[in-house]
Formats: structure tokens, C-alpha cells, sequence
């Protein structure tokens, strides 16, 4: 599901849920969540103080969201951030971050093509042209210098 999230800070963006995600939902975003965060700390040390911090807010927004009364009581609170909660925007076709920077890079590259600028293909699949191309391939400088031997020895 692709989501947004307008930047209003909310216990639902911060775990990346939706208002009406069950509290099984609530609690294996939240895991995830601080599963993510006790890697980053092994990975960066420096950062522990940091990344113990945002452990701690996301387990108070886990446990306030996955207990029924505290959450009713959250929704009160706030029900002003009601408004800038993780919500649904796109076709579920748009899971994976590579569909949507696909779709992206097309629509970007049109936009370009429509008025005469040319944008570099997103990778060498979508290419046609590789005449500039100058880097070295070991398997085919082999096949090149073969065929040139086999070539020289013919004469």
C-alpha cells in the first residue's frame, strides 16, 4: 500500500499505520520498528543515545495504540491529527518502490521528451544506444579478443 504522511507528527505516522489497523497490526509495526532500531544501533554505535530515544517513543506509541481505552483517549486528545494520518493514496499495483520510481522516472521523462530535453534512461535495460559506452567488461573484451585472434589467424 503506498501511503503519505503530511509531516504532522501522530502515533499512527510514526508507526505507519492506518486509524483503523487492528492492534495486532499496531504491535507488528512496532516491533518491526524497534527491530530496525536495535540493528542501526549495533551497525552505528555513535548513535546509540540517539536511536535509544526514538526506541522509547515508539514503544509509547505502540503501547498507547494497541490498548483499546488509551487509544479511544489518544483519538480524543488528538483527534486534530486525524487529518494528517498515513492514509491510502494510490492503486495497491504501487507496493514496491521500484513500481513507483518506474512509474516516476516515465512520466518525468515524457514531460522532458515533450519539450525537447532528453532524460538518461533509469538504467541500461531502457537504453538503445551504447556507443559512449567505454567501460570495461571482462567477458566481453575475452570475446572480442578472441574473435580478433580467430580473425587473424584465418589470413
Amino acid at each position: 500500500m503506498f501511503m503519505i504522511d503530511l509531516g504532522a507528527d501522530s502515533y499512527y505516522s510514526l508507526l505507519g499505520v492506518t486509524p483503523n489497523a487492528t492492534a495486532a497490526q499496531i504491535r507488528q509495526a512496532r516491533d518491526g520498528l524497534i527491530r530496525e532500531l536495535r540493528e542501526r544501533q549495533r551497525r552505528e554505535p555513535t548513535r546509540r543515545t540517539e536511536l535509544d530515544e526514538r526506541q522509547r517513543v515508539v514503544n509509547a506509541a505502540g503501547e498507547q495504540l494497541a490498548r483499546p481505552a488509551r487509544r479511544a483517549q489518544y483519538d480524543q486528545d488528538n483527534a486534530h491529527l486525524r487529518f494528517f494520518t498515513v492514509r491510502t493514496a494510490a492503486a495497491p499495483m504501487f507496493t514496491e518502490p521500484a513500481d513507483r520510481t518506474a512509474v516516476l522516472h516515465r512520466m518525468l521523462r515524457d514531460h522532458f521528451a515533450a519539450r525537447g530535453t532528453g532524460l538518461p534512461p533509469l538504467s541500461d535495460l531502457d537504453r538503445t544506444d551504447f556507443s559512449a559506452d567505454h567501460s570495461p567488461n571482462r567477458l566481453l573484451d575475452e570475446l572480442l579478443a578472441q574473435g580478433d585472434n580467430q580473425c587473424h589467424s584465418t589470413r
